[in-house]
């Protein structure tokens, strides 16, 4: 009898054993922010007045935000796996160094629920803009700014367990779907029927 419990439970659980597990938050935040920095030095390379991109490069950013750590990390990352030489503190940097900054215009993360509520839809959002000049900020050689969104759907009892209130702008803001935003439109839309069907009738 054990074991006819223990095979029933095996079969229960099979189909979430080999489910891939949901990404945080956080992880799809910075999967968004990513594929924008990967799009936007593509970019910035291909431009004919980023040739001189060459040598180390000293990474800073333009403007405060809660998630410029998380930025320059992906930055630092894609540049070395591109075989750039990555300088960081501004005071160590050699003459020849020339300066990416970089700017989070936007990043956030967003869900919808619809009227039975059990998933969310998730859409995460990302710009950034990237700037290149020499070390003194003299010579503009190029600039950019790449917008990247993506979704994905969790179930909404996992919402909780996939945010942290340390990153607040990795918090799912939920749009919920009332019954009245389906019902008002069809009210609407019957109240004028109803009057063009009138107007015609009493012609």
């Amino acid at each position: 009898m054990a074991f006819i419990r223990a095979l029933i439970l095996l079969l229960a659980l099979a189909p979430t054993l080999g489910a891939a597990p949901l990404p945080t938050n956080l992880d799809f935040v910075a999967e968004t922010l990513d594929q924008a920095a990967a799009r936007a030095l593509a970019k910035l390379q291909s431009m004919e007045a980023a040739d001189p991109l060459h040598g180390p490069l000293l990474i800073e950013a333009q403007s405060e935000h809660p998630a410029n750590w998380m930025a320059n990390h992906i930055l630092c990352e894609r540049l070395l796996q591109a075989g750039f030489e990555v300088v960081l503190d501004s005071t160590s940097a050699p003459s020849e160094t020339m300066r990416l900054s970089y700017r989070i215009v936007d990043l956030g993360i967003a869900g919808s629920s619809g009227l039975r509520g059990g998933e969310v839809r998730r859409r995460s959002r990302a710009t950034l803009a990237l700037r290149l000049s020499d070390r003194g900020n003299e010579v503009l050689y190029g600039q950019c700014e790449e917008t990247v969104q993506r979704q994905d759907r969790i179930p909404r009892n996992k919402v909780e367990f996939l945010q942290h209130s340390s990153y607040a702008f990795a918090r799912t803001e939920i749009e919920e779907q009332s019954l009245g935003k389906f019902v008002e439109p069809v009210i609407v839309s019957t109240v004028l029927g109803g009057l063009v069907y009138l107007f015609f009738s009493n012609r």
